[in-house]
């Protein structure tokens, strides 16, 4: 069992290591697309999906249940 300091803990590794792997994966789509490598697009589409996937795991994109868009 962990406790909420262990939780707030992974959340924030976890966005860290999905930030840095959506900026790599960026920086890769651009660098083979300059050199036309599709191996490199699949690797760098594949850093890009995998770091949006831990940041929606790491709960950085949660909104609170009360607010609805268009509602006041």
């Amino acid at each position: 069992m962990t406790n909420e300091r262990g939780k707030a803990v992974g959340g924030y590794f976890l966005r860290l290591l999905g930030g840095v792997l959506v900026i790599l994966g960026i920086l890769g789509l651009f660098s083979s697309l300059a050199e036309g490598n599709p191996v490199g697009l699949i690797i760098a589409g594949a850093l890009v999906v995998g770091g949006a996937v831990l940041l929606k795991r790491s709960g950085g994109a949660r909104r609170p249940a009360s607010t609805t868009p268009g509602t006041r």
